[in-house]
């Protein structure tokens, strides 16, 4: 959505797909350990911003998911697809929401910028540490993947059923052409609407679609989709395909997750059941204040609305 040489960016992120992976093969863990793309992060001064948070922030795990695609101009792309994915060990549930790219929000150092580009500048801690001062929350964990791997990692899968619609139908090839040029791929078009069984650049090429209706609010949509989709996915998977499915995934992910933290996170998840991921998308309609260009594209939002709507999402809080 934003004025920059032309360029479409967004994908999804799949930490989920490591941490179930990693949870069912938990033996192998240690062994491939060292395949893991791990950046360390200062967690206390993520976490240090000045505010107090719900008492039920306590029981939730929250795990930041980061999607990245091709930059022309910079060595670190910027955060298109951004999600959070919260564990509630109280209510046990499971529930992922993203945030909308374009929302222009406070930096904790001063000054404003588009959520997708805070990383950029300071990398996962930088973009972390804004979404918990801007909306008061407690991340310190997350998961990133970029466009190149993450057809690798859904073909490691054996793809995802989607639903393609008449008006997705019209833009999926050409996203589907920009993923094979920037990865050196070949991959079948698209030919007709309906549900169909799509390969790795062919669901992130779905997840980029954003000029049907709905725009960018439904192409948040398609990417929580995909990642439910995927979680769906494991309920089936053979014990015997876990050892070549972790050594094909772990080297196609960077996190700050540790081997216990992972092990630990997927025996919750695992154990709460993956038929029912509660999804939202922030903020609501009712908190975009305005949108429209200056020197890029900002959505200028309501902090204090769309607080109270992740808080109540995220840690279950009844009004």
């Amino acid at each position: 959505m934003k004025k920059f040489s032309g360029k479409k960016k967004i994908i999804i992120s799949i930490l989920s797909v490591i941490l179930i992976v990693i949870a069912i093969g938990a033996g192998y863990t240690y062994y491939l350990s060292s395949k893991v793309n791990r950046i360390d992060i200062d967690r206390q001064d993520v976490l240090d911003t000045g505010k107090e948070l719900p008492k039920e922030a306590s029981d939730v795990i929250t795990i930041a998911l980061f999607g990245s695609d091709f930059s022309e101009l910079y060595e670190v792309s910027a955060a298109d697809a951004t999600m959070i994915l919260s564990i509630d060990t109280k209510n046990n549930n499971i529930k992922l929401g993203s945030l909308m790219r374009d929302i222009y929000l406070d930096l904790p150092q001063g000054g404003k910028m588009n959520l997708n580009y805070t990383i950029l500048d300071g990398g996962p801690s930088a973009i972390m540490k804004t979404i918990n001062y801007n909306f008061n929350l407690n991340i310190d964990k997350f998961v990133q993947v970029d466009l190149e791997r993450l057809p690798k990692i859904i073909d490691s899968l054996g793809g995802v059923e989607m639903e393609i619609t008449a008006d997705e139908l019209k833009y999926i090839n050409g996203y589907i052409d920009n993923i094979d040029k920037n990865n050196g791929t070949k991959t079948d078009h698209i030919y007709s609407a309906g549900k169909q069984l799509l390969n790795g650049t062919q669901a992130s090429a779905y997840c980029r679609i954003r000029y049907t209706e709905g725009r960018d609010f439904k192409r948040t949509e398609r990417q929580r989709d995909v990642l439910a989709a995927l979680f769906l996915k494991f309920k089936d998977i053979n014990l015997a395909e876990v050892p070549g499915l972790i050594n094909e995934i772990l080297p196609l992910v960077t996190t700050n997750l540790s081997n216990g933290e992972i092990i630990s996170i997927a025996t919750k998840a695992l154990g709460m059941g993956l038929n029912n991921i509660e999804q939202g998308r922030f903020p609501s309609d009712s908190n975009i204040i305005s949108a429209g260009f200056t020197d890029m594209y900002h959505t200028n939002i309501d902090i204090e609305g769309t607080t109270k709507e992740l808080h109540k999402f995220i840690y279950s809080i009844e009004e």
